[in-house]
């Protein structure tokens, strides 16, 4: 994967997780998958594909992502917490049952394996694993798990077979201090991100991608 061609698209919705859940999310409505199936048709198949699984690196892939996850990021994006001018139009087409039915159906879709990448496996794999000490980086598994699948009761979201140049343009965000909200998490995300060079960057983004997490 090149570094350039890696970098030259802009991020999405969601790699880190974020603590704090909106107000209205406390009490959290039941998803209709099947109703969740139409409003993904209508609304978000465009570009994250009919079953979540995007074809454009640019857009992640939402099939297989923790409903509850999923409802925060959309949530976020109506109450404008998190900037994005497409998303924030996008979510506002969709009500608070709308949102828990999106989220229910792209939960239960299988994430596609993301193919294998070649840029510096090793040093992604060790960056994943066991972080970077010396610069005070903690280590990804940690938070995504050794397949990248996430937690869902600590709102950490899955990974495993993400877009690596997805992956590349959410932490280059960060990196350069793009905000990710209010919360603690939002704020601790981008102040890791910044410990990254652009070569580990690129490299973590890589292995995450061929991690090819499955269900």
């Amino acid at each position: 994967m090149k570094m350039a061609t890696c970098l030259r698209m802009g991020m999405l919705a969601g790699l880190v997780a974020i603590a704090g859940m909106p107000a209205q999310a406390a009490d959290a409505l039941v998803g209709n998958a099947g109703a969740g199936e139409s409003q993904v048709a209508s609304v978000c198949a465009a570009c994250h594909g009919a079953d979540g699984n995007s074809t454009d690196p640019q857009y992640p892939k939402l099939a297989g992502q923790h409903a509850n996850y999923i409802a925060y990021q959309l949530e976020s994006f109506q109450s404008g917490q998190r900037a994005n001018s497409i998303m924030s139009g996008m979510s506002s087409m969709l009500s608070r049952q709308g949102i828990a039915d999106v989220a229910a159906y792209l939960s239960q879709q299988k994430t596609s394996p993301g193919p294998a990448d070649e840029y510096q496996p090793a040093l992604g794999k060790s960056i994943y694993d066991n972080g970077i000490p010396s610069a005070g980086l903690p280590a990804c598994i940690s938070c995504h798990g050794p397949k990248g699948l996430g937690d869902n009761a600590k709102m950490y979201p899955r990974i495993g077979g993400q877009h690596a140049q997805y992956v590349v343009q959410v932490l280059t965000g960060w990196h350069n201090g793009k905000p990710w909200g209010d919360s603690p998490h939002a704020k601790l995300v981008v102040e890791v991100a910044k410990k990254l060079t652009i070569e580990q960057i690129n490299a973590v983004a890589s292995y995450v991608q061929g991690l090819n997490a499955t269900r």
